[in-house]
């Protein structure tokens, strides 16, 4: 009787772990389909070895190179803003009263402002087709690039690049069609770690130019140079 029991223990446990280790179905999509605009909710952490900060707030993509992303306090005011529009990017801090703008390329090397300038190549990810291909590819990317891509089912779920910079993508879901990553995991050479999580996002529908415009009444505006996160 005892022998009987552990078999069906061991049966029990080897479908638990079975089930557990199960890949999800391949998401079936029309060819071409990719993100032009995201609107979205987004839980974020940053960690960085000087701090770390997490939030929830909002996202708006428009491709390829408009970001306006938004962090909220636990109380629903407004931490900071960010515009990343093209090389320039706008950092808005609304309890200080003040903003700073300048090229991306003047972002402070440490304290988390490195990770901002990764966020139009973390954004192009776009589905590279329905291949039984699966694998670890190099390739040229939109913006002229070099990087190594993971591919799993035509989706990319790793990417990285010559300066040690490195993405990770997980749980894909299709949102109007196409395949978006819920899950985003930003890491660079800085040991910098950003997460995202995107909530009820909504994919290509339409976008006013103005959510990507900073309004700055009020603001007291500054060179990027002068911005200090250590």
């Amino acid at each position: 009787m005892n022998k009987l029991k552990y078999i069906l223990a061991f049966y029990i446990l080897f479908l638990i772990s079975s089930c557990a280790h199960t890949p999800p179905p391949p998401l079936v999509y029309n060819q071409g389909a990719v993100v032009e605009t995201m609107s979205t909710g987004i839980s974020l952490s940053l960690q960085t070895p000087e701090r770390s900060i997490s939030g929830s707030g909002f996202m708006v993509y428009r491709r390829p190179d408009k970001i306006h992303m938004i962090l909220l306090s636990p109380f629903g005011t407004t931490v900071f803003e960010v515009f990343a529009l093209g090389n320039k990017i706008t950092l808005v801090y609304p309890s200080q009263g003040v903003a700073y703008t300048g090229p991306i390329n003047q972002l402070p090397k440490k304290g988390g402002a490195q990770g901002w300038s990764l966020m139009r190549w973390v954004m192009d990810a776009d589905p590279v087709g329905m291949t039984k291909i699966n694998g670890t590819y190099g390739r040229v990317n939109n913006q002229g690039s070099k990087e190594d891509i993971t591919v799993i089912n035509g989706l990319i779920t790793v990417k990285s690049n010559s300066d040690g910079d490195k993405v990770y993508y997980e749980n894909y879901s299709l949102i109007n069609g196409v395949p978006v990553a819920s899950e985003i995991d930003i890491r660079n050479k800085q040991n910098d770690r950003i997460r995202l999580k995107l909530q009820e996002s909504e994919v290509n529908t339409h976008l006013n130019d103005a959510v990507f415009i900073p309004r700055l009444d009020g603001i007291k505006l500054l060179p990027l140079s002068e911005l200090k996160l250590d």
